[in-house]
């Protein structure tokens, strides 16, 4: 009887990986792991933006309900502002809408909030005869205010983080 013996370097089966296919593993492994990463720069980046343009946005509504609130000439606010019993004088003190472009820095110089106030339809030169107890001067009936929150050094006009503009309009009754 003849004895058979297996060859030195034959395999019972082809178990295992070899070199090439464990490195070609590796690399699409890596590419997926480098994708997930920058995902989350991303995200991160996507977050944090969200969180400056949610502060803007908090800012703008600040500055634009104050400047709602104020009169629209230094007495026409129903109110006896300077304390002396009679209300809307023509000689209060107090801050009014003037035209004009106006900026201020919010929440430690982070961001600058800018405003711009235009006079808008003028009403004529005026007498005591046309407006009894108005002084002579030019007025406007609305205002058109513009407000914009930016970082500093951004342009408010092309680089706002928040903007909204509103017109104001003078009470119908006027300066008393």
């Amino acid at each position: 009887m003849k004895q058979v013996f297996p060859a030195p370097f034959a395999s019972k089966s082809n178990s295992g990986y070899t070199l090439i296919e464990v490195m070609i593993a590796v690399g699409i492994f890596s590419i997926g792991l480098m994708a997930m990463g920058a995902l989350q720069s991303a995200s991160l980046m996507g977050t944090g933006n969200v969180e400056r343009r949610t502060e803007a946005w908090a800012i703008l509504d600040d500055q634009a309900e104050t400047l709602k609130a104020m009169p629209f000439y230094a007495n026409d606010n129903g109110v006896d502002d300077d304390g002396d019993g009679t209300v809307d004088e023509l000689t209060e003190e107090m801050p009014e809408l003037v035209a004009g472009n106006y900026n201020a820095p919010r929440i430690n110089g982070r961001y600058i909030v800018n405003w711009q106030v235009v006079d808008d339809v003028p009403i004529g030169q005026q007498t005591a005869a046309v407006l009894p107890e108005v002084p002579v001067g030019n007025y406007t009936v609305s205002k058109t205010i513009s407000v914009q929150v930016t970082r500093p050094g951004d342009n408010p006009q092309t680089d706002p983080l928040a903007m909204v503009q509103f017109v104001k309009t003078w009470a119908a009754d006027g300066i008393p």
